[in-house]
């Protein structure tokens, strides 16, 4: 092109940043030359080269408005300092931005994706390998078969108390630990802040932030090296060294529970406390003090295999009444409460499923009273529409001319009393079979809730301890560190069961399974306290559930399962 075109090149310049960003020195200075008279003509791959936002492609095509730049030279063609030649040099730059801006949105895109699917973006930390294999976008993060043990070791010692220059020392000269080879760097042996770096990376822990500094926190899928407890008291033998801390703590029972004493909300903390190794002395982790014993002085990092404790507490907010004297309660603590609370409501799978079954029959021996009801339901509303309908003849009436008869007022109110019954009819004929669909839903839920609960509590996740936890009470109050549960009316019902037949929770042997089965059964059959009867007791106090329906009679030698209400 120089010999094609007889150009004389005064210079070669090279830019690494990016032309979406203003602020780039090799084409500030190529602006100022042309602006001094040092060249006229800009000879470019693609005019994208020059320009990917509106200012700087403004200042060329301002060059060229002043005659200081005549030409803007590209190998398929040239943009001359002429009004279509401009023209098409804006239109060009505004066409890269907008190329840059859609990218930038789907590459976003791409990586929010990423990390929601579990990978975090990036290079892997020591003891982890990028996937390469895979198609981009789709690549995980693989255990290094060769380091990932050394650096759970390394981690773990450091938890039992080792220093981090023994550490550097045992996978420097004991262990010949390199990190991983690549293209332009690699294979050199562990610093000390590269064993600083990983004791304050979360990623060790299937954690991550994204972009870092974000508060943007993502469960990771990789193998994890340690707990996120573990993590966290490596970060408190750190002391001030430790920047992360795992932010956006979720907790089972916040807002869920109220101050027996001034009605304010319980919340949730944490609270860190270490034994030193040396006094003996249990001490506070605050902001104040991270780092040593308030006690003797001694560092944490210093001390051998020191106790550090991670409690969450839940106290009040003293949001009503800053001078509250309310003390917290330790989270294992109050799930023991709950577990306990649980535990005077489980039944066993084996009583679920037999009382199902008689509520079952039950419905089958109430189909045909359900069916005589919406009959009687339609004839009534037969009969309503045709009152509406005599007595709107009535009024237009020959007979009634004069309003002899019946009156306008008269007519308005016989009218709108005749109308609110057709509604009402039309109402209880469109709710009949909701009512019904509600109540068997309410009993399944009811006896899926008191089915194996402890069990099932003490293997659930944070969500399903605080639906569990609700489940036992809308409005619950901690005082004294104790917490007071207002049962609905299934689970007290439920209680009463239980205090009367214990054996609706008793767990037969697995290999005796079938054999008690059917005795246990026969056994709840034989219970009067478990089946509707007019001549012994009025079971229905004990085993009618609100669900929002009662049946309009009692059938006998059936399980109870209706609404008072």
């Amino acid at each position: 092109m120089k010999s094609r075109l007889k150009l004389r090149i005064v210079g070669i310049l090279e830019e690494s940043k990016s032309a979406h960003q203003k602020g780039r020195e090799v084409f500030e200075s190529m602006l100022a030359r042309v602006e001094a008279g040092g060249a006229n003509a800009i000879v470019t791959w693609h005019p994208n080269r020059l320009a990917r936002n509106m200012t700087d492609g403004g200042r060329i095509i301002d060059l060229m408005d002043s005659g200081k730049l005549i030409e803007v030279i590209t190998p398929s063609r040239a943009y001359l300092n002429t009004p279509e030649d401009k023209f098409m040099l804006t239109l060009e730059f505004g066409l890269s931005k907008k190329d840059s801006d859609d990218k930038a949105i789907v590459v976003t895109r791409g990586l929010e994706k990423k990390c929601r699917d579990g990978w975090r973006p990036g290079v892997a930390p020591q003891g982890y390998l990028n996937d390469k294999a895979t198609e981009s976008g789709f690549r995980q993060v693989l255990k290094d078969p060769e380091r990932f043990e050394q650096v759970k070791k390394l981690l773990l010692m450091f938890l039992e108390g080792e220093s981090v220059n023994n550490l550097h020392r045992i996978a420097k000269d004991e262990w010949g630990y390199r990190t991983n080879q690549k293209k332009r760097s690699g294979g050199v042996p562990l610093s000390i802040s590269m064993i600083y770096k990983m004791l304050t990376n979360p990623f060790y822990c299937k954690k991550f932030e994204y972009p870092e500094g974000s508060g943007i926190w993502y469960p990771g899928k990789h193998e994890a090296m340690i707990t996120e407890d573990q993590f966290k008291q490596i970060q408190v033998r750190l002391g001030k060294r430790g920047k992360y801390t795992l932010q956006n703590h979720e907790y089972s029972f916040t807002s869920l529970i109220k101050c027996g004493e001034c009605n304010s909300v319980i919340t949730a903390e944490q609270k860190h406390q270490a034994i030193c190794t040396k006094c003996r002395y249990k001490f506070s982790l605050t902001k104040k003090n991270k780092d040593h014993c308030t006690k003797c002085g001694t560092r944490i990092e210093e001390m051998k295999k020191p106790t550090i404790l991670d409690y969450t507490y839940y106290r009040c907010t003293r949001s009503q009444r800053p001078g509250c004297m309310q003390k917290g309660l330790r989270l294992d603590k109050l799930e023991e409460q709950v577990d306990y609370e649980l535990s005077q409501v489980e039944i066993h799978p084996l009583f679920a499923q037999w009382a199902l079954k008689q509520i079952e029959k039950m419905n089958q021996d109430e189909i045909k009273l359900r069916e005589d009801n919406i009959n009687n339901i339609k004839r009534a509303h037969d009969a309503a529409r045709a009152k509406l309908d005599n007595l709107l003849h009535l009024k237009i009436s020959p007979a009634n001319s004069d309003g002899s008869l019946l009156s306008d007022e008269k007519f308005r109110e016989e009218k709108l009393e005749i109308e609110t019954e057709v509604k009402s009819l039309e109402n209880q004929l469109a709710n009949t079979d909701q009512r019904m669909l509600q109540v068997a839903h309410d009993i399944n839920e009811t006896f899926e809730f008191a089915t194996l609960a402890q069990q099932r509590f003490a293997a659930a996740d944070l969500k399903t301890k605080r639906k569990m936890a609700m489940d036992l009470g809308t409005h619950l109050i901690l005082k004294d560190k104790k917490v007071l549960f207002d049962n609905p009316f299934p689970i007290f019902k439920l209680k009463e069961i239980k205090k009367e037949v214990p054996s609706v929770a008793i767990t037969p042997a697995p290999e005796n399974y079938a054999l008690e089965s059917t005795k246990m059964e026969a056994y709840w059959a034989s219970i009067p306290t478990l089946l509707r009867g007019r001549e012994s007791h009025p079971v229905w106090k004990i085993m009618s559930l609100p669900c929002g329906f009662t049946l309009p009679r009692i059938s006998r030698n059936l399980f109870i399962i209706t609404s008072e209400y």
